[in-house]
């Protein structure tokens, strides 16, 4: 389960979203058996994607982000669904020759590399779904949705996604700021101000050793002393969206040639979920109804 707060300044001039997202990075270790790399920098991705939940109204409204990279991890995905579900995958999960150096509270240039496209495809429904992108700019992911959302909302943002491994535990955090229209100087003053003391936030925390607060708790003290509002208060879970009914699509969009060449096999298939490598099992009848369909 991972908690999402939106919140708005006295002042109403910028606005805040903050995600704790600890249990979503250990579900998602937990199904994919993935190295501590993988780990932290997917989180950071199913961080981000949990910011945007209040963007979604509707039941069927979905948010899809892609980090196509020239790093090692190859092809990033996280999906958003207004059912309050989360999920991700990772191309290549396993490159445990990265973990020493994020359990040092590093990031690693190769890992995610410094180029590529990152993509947002928001569908809320309309006869079209909205897709954004921009280029990948940093082997920092923060630093890659800051520049995408200062673009694309055309204010000033600020982006900052942390997953600290700590003993045996992941901690995940992350915030978006934005400034809102008829800003002053003053205002943006405070925004600089204000996203410099959540960027260290975490980090005092984890070194303060607290154990009678969580770090909701925590962020949330701070929140009252500079009396800045929780407008709403969100939760989501790590769960897939696959089904029997999606794989069957998926292998009717195969077409009639692949599906027959499958019957001439004679072979029962398997399929496993990308997300959550959930097992999916076809026999050749169950090939032969779906070329019925055809």
């Amino acid at each position: 389960m991972a908690k999402i707060l939106r919140c708005i300044d006295e002042h109403n001039s910028m606005r805040f979203f903050f995600a704790f997202t600890d249990d979503i990075v250990k579900d998602f270790e937990k199904l994919q058996k993935s190295s501590v790399s993988a780990n932290i920098e997917m989180g950071k991705i199913l961080t981000m994607n949990a910011l945007l939940y209040s963007d979604l109204k509707n039941d069927t409204d979905s948010i899809d982000l892609k980090l196509k990279t020239n790093g090692d991890c190859g092809l990033i995905i996280s999906k958003l669904y207004n059912n309050s579900f989360i999920t991700g995958y990772l191309e290549n999960k396993n490159l445990s020759k990265y973990d020493k150096i994020y359990e040092k509270g590093k990031i690693s240039k190769d890992f995610i590399g410094d180029n590529g496209i990152l993509v947002l495809i928001k569908d809320l429904g309309l006869k079209s779904p909205y897709i954004g992108q921009t280029s990948i700019i940093s082997s920092n992911i923060s630093e890659n949705f800051t520049n995408y959302f200062s673009a694309s909302n055309q204010t000033v943002t600020s982006v900052n996604l942390e997953v600290k491994k700590v003993l045996d535990d992941y901690i995940s955090f992350g915030f978006m700021m934005e400034l809102l229209p008829n800003y002053t100087e003053k205002d943006l003053s405070q925004f600089t101000i204000y996203s410099d003391m959540f960027k260290t936030e975490l980090e005092n925390y984890i070194n303060s050793k607290s154990d009678d607060m969580s770090f909701y708790d925590y962020i949330c003290s701070i929140l009252k002393i500079f009396n800045i509002r929780i407008i709403e208060e969100k939760i989501i879970h790590y769960k897939c969206n696959c089904s029997d009914e999606k794989i069957d699509n998926m292998l009717l969009s195969l077409g009639k040639k692949e599906l027959n060449d499958i019957v001439k096999e004679g072979k029962e298939i398997e399929i496993s979920c990308n997300f959550c490598d959930k097992k999916y099992k076809k026999s050749v009848e169950d090939i032969k109804d779906l070329l019925n369909e055809l």
